[in-house]
């Protein structure tokens, strides 16, 4: 996978820029109206507009990080097949937008995910077993129970507390990054759920690399030194 370099972990803006992207699917590229899809390698210049903020929406406010992330991804979902859905806020708000009246099977890691999907009858919600993660609300440490490392997905949804060029993938909590790492392993595509506060930092255990994301979604401008580096470091970049 992707090289190692030095820790730089100097935070992003949190603006988000005017226009959107997307990533592609299969080697094409697919701009919907009004977004924009940056490749790995291309110059990222961009305006700043609403504040960012992902506190609760109020009548005629903008979205939250959340929501906007959330609806680019669903972008990225297959019509039928498996997909993983990573613990977390924007992976949650992702389960609550998914799409009636696919074929879809969901294996998550988070008891909100599941239970945010548990009545919808045109989805499969699989659980990986394991002990609660207290905070994360995400399950670790599975014993006797099929876990990331015996699976095989279409797309993996993947969040991350820190998202920069020099370390990769990071996560606050150790214990959550075996699980995390496994997750990247299992997919055929991996596609990392990142708002604009995670790019450029860098928390205390690493799971991955930028050379295994095939795509990254966030609300961030990447127009810093750190952000442009992590947006040269994907494959594809999904401004939103």
């Amino acid at each position: 996978m992707g090289g190692r370099r030095s820790t730089d972990s100097a935070p992003d803006s949190q603006c988000p820029p005017t226009t959107t992207g997307r990533c592609s699917t299969e080697g094409r590229e697919a701009v919907m109206p009004g977004r924009t899809s940056v490749a790995a390698g291309s110059a990222i210049d961009t305006d700043c507009a609403a504040d960012g903020s992902s506190a609760p929406r109020t009548a005629g406010a903008a979205p939250a990080a959340e929501e906007l992330i959330a609806a680019a991804a669903l972008d990225e979902l297959p019509f039928r097949g498996t997909v993983l859905l990573d613990a977390g806020p924007v992976a949650e708000e992702l389960a609550r937008s998914l799409p009636a009246g696919g074929d879809l099977t969901v294996i998550t890691n988070s008891m909100p995910v599941a239970m945010a999907l548990i009545v919808r009858e045109d989805v499969t919600v699989l659980l990986i077993g394991g002990r609660i993660q207290s905070g994360a609300g995400a399950t670790v440490g599975g014993h006797g129970t099929a876990g990331p490392e015996d699976l095989q997905v279409d797309v993996a949804f993947i969040t991350a507390d820190g998202v920069s060029a020099e370390r990769g993938l990071t996560t606050r909590a150790p214990v959550e990054s075996a699980a995390k790492r496994m997750m990247l392993r299992a997919a055929d595509r991996v596609v990392v759920l990142a708002p604009s506060e995670r790019i450029g930092h860098v928390e205390l255990a690493r799971f991955g690399a930028l050379a295994e994301v095939d795509c990254l979604i966030t609300d961030s401008p990447c127009d810093t030194p750190a952000g442009r580096r992590v947006g040269v470091g994907v494959q594809r970049l999904t401004r939103v």
